[in-house]
């Protein structure tokens, strides 16, 4: 905190015109629960989230002038104004840090930071990461982009990439509903691309895919404005489990089949270097029967020009 105080943003600021590029700099909020550091200990960590904030502190610049105890601007809940105030580090340990790092036109957002997100927030400035971190965002950033616009192209194949979709949003999830823009940015992203008669025949496939839902009794909407609401029942859910189990299990009988396809291709060759083994080992002993059958008869011969002598 200290030292995101000696780099504390400015009342003012932009982020678009050209002074925004000389950006360097945190804008710090901590929300302080309206309970001692005994009694949050207590509490499962899990349940935090569920305290009452009992105020919100800005830390100004220089912040940490007075050793543990830092200067800054305080509004109190139901307060509408901020005053000035001193915050202790003792409270720290269980508040809620939200901190944004600007950099030229940059922005690094992270809300409830740990411990490591702060140090990560501060080797970002001090040893000049952001420029890795900036190279990082444009890769992923691009490579999503691109991912995206071939998944536009593609058709989808059944409503249980719908599903699929869905079940891996974290906002659907906790809010139990979505609207068909929020089903679009979950399938395909958050930004426009390809040609617009695409984009059109797209939207119509969700169309008739979230009305087949709706006939098959798996979703629900809510409303009848230009992006309604959609819930997702009980029987949709069972859909969607049975389909993830059915391609699961083909998926495992696909890998058994791989495997028993590549046993067979083993035994193939190993049969062919039976064989060739075989061949090769008669060969060889060929080659001693003749030897031995040569020898025979020669010594026949021997026997026979010995017996032509003494009877001759």
């Amino acid at each position: 905190m200290a030292y995101f105080s000696k780099h504390i943003c400015p009342d003012r600021f932009s982020l678009t015109n050209e002074e925004a590029k000389k950006n360097d700099f945190y804008e710090v909020h901590i929300y302080v629960p309206g309970a001692s550091n005994d009694e949050i200990a207590k509490i499962p960590k899990k349940s935090h989230g569920a305290l009452r904030i009992k105020c919100e502190f800005i830390p100004i610049k220089n912040a940490s002038r007075w050793g543990d105890v830092l200067a800054g601007k305080i509004k109190n809940t139901g307060a509408i104004e901020f005053s000035e105030g001193q915050l202790s580090s003792d409270y720290l340990r269980y508040s809620r840090i939200d901190v944004n790092y600007y950099f030229g036109h940059w922005n690094f957002r992270e809300q409830d930071c740990s411990i490591p997100t702060l140090i990560y927030l501060f080797i970002l400035r001090y040893f000049k990461l952001v420029y890795i971190s900036i190279i990082k965002y444009s890769l992923v950033k691009y490579y999503r982009k691109l991912r995206s616009r071939r998944k536009f192209r593609a058709p989808l194949k059944s409503k249980y990439e719908i599903y699929e979709a869905l079940m891996n949003n974290d906002n659907v999830l906790r809010k139990g509903a979505f609207t068909k823009s929020e089903l679009s940015n979950a399938l395909f992203g958050n930004h426009y691309v390809g040609e617009y008669s695409v984009y059109q025949k797209v939207s119509k496939s969700l169309d008739w895919i979230l009305d087949a839902c709706i006939e098959d009794g798996e979703m629900r909407k809510v409303g009848n404005q230009d992006d309604p609401l959609y819930e997702i029942k009980g029987k949709g859910i069972h859909y969607f489990t049975l389909t993830k189990e059915h391609l699961k299990n083909e998926e495992a009988n696909k890998l058994i089949q791989q495997q028993q396809i590549s046993i067979q291709k083993k035994m193939v060759w190993l049969t062919v270097f039976l064989v060739i083994g075989t061949f090769l080992s008669a060969i060889d002993k060929s080659e001693q029967i003749k030897t031995f059958m040569a020898g025979l008869i020669s010594w026949l011969n021997s026997l026979i020009e010995i017996a032509v002598k003494i009877f001759t």
